[in-house]
């Protein structure tokens, strides 16, 4: 989250590119993001570096973008390959050009680090290419912009080696909920993560990737618990060139989600920007994964003429964030586990059918274990300018199921979230007596939830009373809420005050009288 003197400084960069006549939000993120990653990639490496010095060895070549030596650039003439330019690696860093004078600065970024970042061959930042095929340089004649925002992102607090605070400072940037898209706060990805516990060999999915997340944190959450089975050769092809796989239709966000990829150390992430929900772009995943983790738009519709015919066989509707949900279930293998973001109308709306027909697919058709009910306000809705801060809050729920295509859902576990760690209010300062402990505790325990009841935090709820309740999955269908009784006084007793009080009143007020006829 983006607060305080970092807040300042990405204002201080925004307003440079507003002077220079630049205010289209998409082209300043545009070029932002990519000077961002040219950093990052610096970054990274001056961190390994100096890990690899304290222990007195010298970094695995394999493992450097930069490496010693010369990069040579190649360009295809007339249909044959020849030499572009040949330059030191060292010239690519971002360490070595960011003093230059604007002149020698852009002509070293636009000429060299350009290209090497968009080389397809460049095996160091895999498929970027792909990624930033639209992206056209617009500092020429503009490189005193490009010297100040060189300048400002060279700032110590601007350190991308912490590679979350790419997310946050994209989010910051666009502000949360333009065109429907939420950035998922890291905690609740956390959270999601540790209740799935991703594991080596697993194909893992976002179809509404944004900045890659939930991959992110899946992946760290393998290197974290799976470290001893990563040093096998063939387990870390595995995980660096199938288990990964993201999607987002936004070139922009395709391109950071694969830059937190590269530089979380997923070397060969598969990352599309086809829209799965439409035509058949998904054909070739159905039914491959063993976990789907998304955040998807929380509205949004498609002309029915475009959506993939499987999607409707399941609920017969143009909402994506229905469509999301079915899309989950045509991914997963049967076994397949997947958590998602949902708004409150998927779980209570109970007017219309396409609601209602997809909330009985999870009941009755595969195996719906837990739903989390999430408090207003830690998703924001957009303002009339498009900015999260302004917003109201938005009620969220988490769904979690798996695949059966022949049910199995038995009794479902309810949670009433309260507090996530932060305020429900726009500021969203940190608080004590986050309830994440406690539902990742008892959803790895399932067995004792059966003893709570329905005034508890958590509680069980038989099928067979969801599905007499029209699939409602709102908690507050099922829970209790214990008033306390409170007991008041008899008339009589109340009367006789009244009197007493009466009768207090009148004796004063002839001791007033007494008086002033004194």
């Amino acid at each position: 989250m983006i607060t305080g003197t970092l807040k300042n400084k990405i204002d201080a960069i925004w307003q440079d590119f507003y002077n220079e006549n630049m205010a289209q939000t998409s082209d300043i993120v545009n070029q932002l993001t990519i000077l961002m990653f040219i950093k990052m990639l610096d970054d990274k490496q001056n961190a390994l570096e100096a890990q690899a010095s304290i222990i007195g060895i010298k970094p695995d070549e394999d493992d450097l973008t930069f490496k010693h030596g010369e990069y040579t650039n190649y360009i295809v003439r007339n249909g044959q390959k020849e030499v572009n330019f040949h330059i030191p690696y060292s010239e690519l860093r971002w360490k070595n050009f960011k003093n230059l004078n604007s002149a020698d600065l852009s002509q070293r970024i636009k000429n060299y680090v350009i290209p090497f970042i968009k080389d397809p061959e460049n095996k160091a930042v895999g498929k970027f290419a792909e990624y930033a095929t639209k992206y056209t340089y617009v500092f020429d004649g503009k490189e005193r912009l490009l010297t100040t925002v060189v300048d400002k992102l060279s700032d110590d607090e601007m350190n991308f080696n912490n590679t979350d605070l790419m997310g946050d400072v994209y989010e910051y940037m666009c502000g949360s909920g333009i065109s429907g898209q939420y950035r998922t706060p890291r905690h609740i990805i956390d959270m999601a993560v540790e209740m799935m516990k991703p594991k080596i060999g697993e194909k893992i999915i976002d179809p509404a990737m944004g900045t890659a997340g939930f991959i992110i944190e899946s992946a760290k959450y393998i290197q974290s618990h799976q470290k001893d089975e990563l040093l096998n050769t063939e387990n870390k092809r595995i995980f660096n060139e199938e288990m990964f796989v993201g999607c987002d239709n936004d070139q922009n966000m395709a391109r950071i989600g694969y830059m937190n990829c590269i530089l979380h150390n997923i070397k060969n992430p598969a990352i599309t920007m086809d829209s799965l929900l439409e035509y058949e772009n998904v054909k070739n995943l159905l039914g491959t994964f063993d976990l789907v983790l998304q955040n998807p738009p929380f509205s949004g519709s498609l002309n029915k003429a475009t959506v993939n015919s499987q999607l409707l066989t399941v609920t017969n509707t143009q909402k994506t964030e229905l469509l999301f949900v079915s899309l989950m279930i045509q991914l997963m293998k049967i076994g397949g586990r997947g958590m998602t973001i949902v708004p409150s109308g998927v779980v209570e709306n109970s007017n219309e059918k396409a609601f209602i027909n997809l909330r009985k697919e999870i009941v009755e058709n595969q195996k719906l274990i837990g739903v989390i009910s999430m408090p207003n306000g830690i998703f924001q809705s957009s303002s009339k300018k498009g900015s999260a801060s302004k917003g109201a809050g938005v009620k969220t729920y988490f769904l979690i199921f798996q695949k059966t295509n022949n049910g199995g859902t038995d009794k479902v576990w309810f949670y009433n979230m309260e507090n996530d760690g932060y305020s429900l209010d726009v500021k969203r300062n940190p608080i004590e007596g986050s309830n994440i402990p406690d539902i990742i505790e008892r959803f790895n325990h399932l067995e004792a939830e059966e003893s709570r009841t329905r005034k508890d935090q958590s509680f069980m709820v038989p099928v067979q009373e969801i599905i007499d309740n029209g699939y409602s999955l709102s908690i507050n269908t099922y829970r209790e809420i214990e008033r306390e009784k409170v007991e008041y006084r008899s008339t009589s007793e109340i009367f006789a005050d009244i009197l007493a009080s009466k009768e207090n009143e009148d004796s004063i007020l002839q001791r007033l009288i007494t008086m002033m006829e004194d």
